[in-house]
């Protein structure tokens, strides 16, 4: 897995403590959801814009960084058709 190092704005760091220390997990923990969710949320809005024929598969592909294949198999690991639409 990939290490990143970020600067983080301090409502975001004072969330991430606060929630870490209630939860009493790692802060990194917390920003590894964040992150995950953040990935969920742009690939639906993606997929929103793929259904409804807005951008192409190749395109919501290279907006993810990864190949064609991949956002297929991305797509259809959580059940979002790719055919059809």
């Amino acid at each position: 897995m990939p290490v990143v190092n970020l600067e983080l704005r301090e409502d975001i760091a004072t969330f991430v403590e606060t929630r870490a220390a209630k939860e009493k997990v790692e802060e990194l923990a917390i920003l590894a959801d964040l992150l995950e969710r953040g990935f969920e949320q742009k690939l639906r809005e993606l997929y929103k814009q793929y259904q409804e024929g807005e951008i192409s598969l190749g395109y919501l592909a290279e907006q993810l960084g990864v190949g064609t294949w991949r956002a297929y198999h991305l797509l259809e690991e959580r059940g979002l058709r790719t055919a059809n639409i």
